[in-house]
């Protein structure tokens, strides 16, 4: 459990940089670029609302939330390493 919540805690904050990163970049120029960063930024506040309850969770459930939460959080940090790439 520790584990799960370690690695989560660490693609969190990588997320979380790359995230600022995009919206520099976004701010500086790519206005074309805002709306994918939008679309991406409404789920990264469901992933964080989701990621609340996570260690109220059983160990089972945990568990399975816990592979459902980084699935969810490598797909939105490809998203944000797409939008980096394109700068």
């Amino acid at each position: 459990m520790e584990n799960i919540q370690q690695k989560l805690e660490e693609l969190k904050l990588e997320m979380k940089r790359v995230r600022d990163e995009a919206q520099l970049q976004a701010h500086l120029g790519k206005t074309e670029i805002a709306d994918q960063l939008e679309v991406l930024e409404r789920e990264w506040d469901t992933l964080k609302a989701k990621a609340r309850p996570f260690t109220e969770e059983t160990e089972k459930t945990l568990e399975n939330t816990g592979e459902a939460l980084e699935l969810a959080a490598n797909e939105l940090m490809a998203g944000f390493k797409r939008i980096r790439k394109l700068f």
